[in-house]
């Protein structure tokens, strides 16, 4: 079976960066020692550094999902929410092919 990949796009606001980066870090720092978590990369752009791109790979789909209910996803989703149109997000999913 081939992995899933996130490929998660994340801008923020002008003035904002200070308050989502850490979450950013952690959520990435703790996903990785997830069992079904094989990366997470946080990156940003260099013409833009309040634009970054999410690379997660994961084993499959459950492990996403076993993701997403983790308390390191959950504390970031809900300073997502808190931040509202100060934040914009748009994920998609891949296939790794092997």
């Amino acid at each position: 079976m081939s992995r899933l990949v996130n490929l998660v796009h994340v801008k923020v606001a002008e003035g904002y960066l200070d308050k989502i980066q850490d979450a950013m870090l952690t959520n990435a720092r703790q996903s990785v020692l997830e069992e079904n978590c094989h990366q997470f990369d946080v990156v940003v752009s260099q013409e833009d550094d309040h634009s970054f791109v999410f690379y997660e790979v994961y084993e499959d789909k459950a492990a996403l999902d076993a993701h997403r209910e983790t308390a390191h996803f959950q504390d970031y989703w809900k300073l997502i929410g808190e931040l509202g149109d100060n934040i914009q997000r748009s994920a998609q999913l891949y296939t790794l092919l092997d």
